[in-house]
C-alpha cells in the first residue's frame, strides 16, 4: 500500500475550496497549506473522543467522517469541510467524537501552529470571522464559543 501524498499547490487548491477558508485570499491559503498536514484514517477509525485536549483541526479531501456529540449531535463531513474547529479556537477540551465513516484523507493543522500563523496574519483572522459569523455558511451559525474563541485569538494577533 502506497502513502498518500499532495502537492502543496493541491493543498492550496483544497483549502480555498473548504467551508471554513473559502474566505482566505491564496496568499493565506499558501501559509496554511505551509503548516498542514495530509492523514489518513481506516474506516472506523477514532479521530478523536470526547475529553481529549483538540490539538488539531480538519478538512476532509476524500471520505467521510462522522462528528457526535451530547444532545443527538450528529453531522456528517465529507470533502471540502472542516471539523474539529470549535474546541480548537475556544481552547477547550473535545465535546464531540469524530470517526472516519469511510476510508478517509484529511489535511490536518496542528492548533498551535494554527495560532501562530494567525498571530502574524489577521487577514486569516478576518477571514475566519466572515466564515464563522456568516449564518448561511457551510459552517453552521455561529455559537458563542466559536464567537469567543475567535475574539480570543483577534486579541492574541493583536498583542503579537
Amino acid at each position: 500500500m502506497t502513502t498518500p501524498r499532495m502537492s502543496r499547490i493541491e493543498m492550496v487548491m483544497h483549502l480555498q475550496s473548504v467551508d471554513l477558508f473559502r474566505s482566505c485570499a491564496a496568499t493565506e491559503a499558501v501559509r496554511l497549506a505551509q503548516i498542514a498536514e495530509l492523514v489518513e484514517f481506516a474506516e472506523g477509525e477514532t479521530v478523536y473522543r470526547p475529553s481529549e485536549p483538540a490539538t488539531r483541526l480538519y478538512s476532509v479531501v476524500k471520505g467521510q467522517v462522522l462528528v457526535e456529540g451530547d444532545h443527538e449531535f450528529r453531522l456528517e463531513v465529507g470533502p471540502q469541510q472542516a471539523f474539529g474547529v470549535p474546541e480548537v479556537l475556544s481552547g477547550r477540551q473535545r465535546r464531540t467524537s469524530a470517526q472516519a465513516r469511510t476510508a478517509t484523507l484529511a489535511l490536518a493543522i496542528a492548533g498551535e501552529d494554527f495560532f501562530d500563523l494567525l498571530s502574524n496574519n489577521i487577514n486569516i483572522v478576518k477571514a475566519l470571522f466572515r466564515e464563522v459569523l456568516d449564518e448561511s455558511s457551510p459552517v453552521g451559525a455561529p455559537d458563542q464559543q466559536q464567537v469567543l474563541g475567535l475574539v480570543q485569538t483577534a486579541a492574541r494577533v493583536q498583542q503579537s
